[in-house]
């Protein structure tokens, strides 16, 4: 049996694997990039939105126009 074949072999599978780990650590850097990029969202979000609030409540009549503002 010739050596060189074994480490042909050992190689293509090294190389194979570390390609995965690269593949794998460039998905997960972009899954974190997202998860900050909706977590700032999340945050400008509910530091911009305002809050409703009903000061009165009271039975309008039928002939009365309804105040808007």
């Amino acid at each position: 049996m010739d050596g060189s074949a074994i480490i042909a072999a050992t190689a293509a599978v090294l190389s194979v694997w570390i390609a995965i780990f690269v593949y794998l650590w460039r998905i997960d850097a972009a899954a974190r990039a997202l998860h900050r990029e909706l977590e700032r969202e999340r945050e400008n979000l509910n530091a911009t939105t305002p809050a409703a609030e009903v000061s009165r409540v009271r039975k309008a009549r039928v002939d009365e126009p309804v105040e808007r503002r």
